[in-house]
């Protein structure tokens, strides 16, 4: 009780001494990330809500010479006390632009840093409009690995970023691997003293954008591990496209080069005024972030049927049906169907989502609902 007490008090004092350190500094404090998703399901005859939290806590300043650190609180329900977790550091960078006065930036980071091929960094750092794939994150992905990208970079290191002009962006990672862990005693703990490099490069034009990386990291295994990707998209009258394919990682020694190795999405995306028709077709790695990710085979087809924009109207919503084969757990083949609503309002993005469990049929698995919101900043 009083260990509880003292992360209530700690989670409160803590926003008031970043906003008085912060205006001491000139320091920036925002919230970039704040998402609340409501599950209700069956469980034991009863029907439960379950509510995952996660937000962002950004303390930032200066330009010239800049300095950032992010804060994370997450819990995977919020209902229950036992599961929830304090606010934790997730990383921290210090940035100097334009060193030796040309479109080059160097900085230090500590923890999380960039992800690659999700599609969100066009939007971040080139302002267009957003691109990625509706299909992920934890309303999707409720029980196994939720996917962000091909693969993000983590750990202690260097970075240096070439932007020569507005549409082109080179990024070099010197950095020990905090994606590499081990088990002792069954607690997983980070691995030190394994060093990766990546290069990555991004492209982007209206109607065409570019991202692809490379890395490698050394020393672990044999010949140590690989890594590559590459996201593609175009747009042309009415049609989109959008395709992530890579090798979150490659063990020479171990792994025999074949498709469990890949990490693979396509989806076209064909609109007619305010009708979509978006089919998404996944294939599950057997890597992820460094780790087995025991879903090797594991294969999705989503069809979402769109009504409306969220970049043009306020309202859409629409239908979805989902057939996923899963290599793990008893039951492989599932198949839901989903209407849905999304709306926005004063800064904030509802999604309404009830999943139909058609197969198998189950009366305790039948239906499941999500409510979600996430705050766009």
């Amino acid at each position: 009780m009083i260990n509880r007490k003292i992360k209530r008090l700690f989670l409160i004092a803590l926003p008031l001494l970043l906003l008085t350190v912060g205006h001491a500094f000139s320091a920036n404090i925002t919230v970039p990330y704040l998402e609340l998703i409501t599950r209700g399901r069956i469980n034991n005859g009863l029907y439960e809500l379950s509510t995952r939290g996660e937000m962002d806590l950004l303390v930032e300043g200066g330009y010239k010479f800049g300095g950032r650190v992010i804060l994370n609180y997450k819990s995977t329900s919020l209902e229950d006390y036992t599961k929830s977790s304090s606010l934790a550091f997730k990383g921290a960078s210090i940035i100097i632009r334009k060193l030796f006065s040309i479109p080059l930036n160097f900085s230090y980071f500590v923890g999380e840093n960039d992800t690659f091929c999700s599609g969100s960094d066009f939007s971040t750092i080139f302002g267009s409009i957003p691109i990625t794939t509706q299909y992920s994150g934890y309303i999707y992905f409720p029980e196994g690995i939720i996917y962000d990208g091909i693969y993000t970079v983590s750990g202690t290191g260097l970075k240096f970023s070439l932007i020569p002009s507005g549409n082109f962006l080179y990024s070099l990672y010197l950095y020990q691997d905090s994606n590499i862990t081990h088990s002792v005693n069954g607690t997983e703990s980070v691995w030190l003293g394994h060093y990766s490099a990546d290069f990555r490069t991004m492209i982007n034009f209206k109607n065409l954008k570019i991202e692809a990386f490379a890395g490698a990291t050394f020393p672990v295994s044999t010949f140590g591990y690989y890594r590559g990707g590459l996201l593609f998209y175009s747009a042309n009258e009415g049609v989109e496209f959008l395709t992530q394919i890579g090798i979150p990682r490659w063990d020479p020694a171990k792994d025999p080069f074949g498709i469990k190795l890949f990490y693979l999405l396509f989806e076209p995306r064909v609109h007619m005024g305010l009708f979509s028709i978006i089919p998404t077709f996944f294939w599950h790695p057997g890597y992820y972030l460094q780790k087995e990710t025991n879903e090797l085979g594991s294969f999705d087809v989503n069809i979402n049927f769109l009504l409306g924009d969220l970049q043009k109207t306020p309202v859409s919503g629409g239908f979805e049906s989902n057939l996923s084969f899963s290599t793990s757990g008893t039951q492989q083949f599932r198949i839901k169907a989903s209407p849905y609503i999304s709306l926005i309002t004063q800064g904030v993005v509802w999604k309404l989502k009830v999943n139909a469990q058609i197969w198998p049929f189950s009366v305790n698995n039948l239906i499941e609902t999500f409510i979600g919101i996430r705050a766009e900043f």
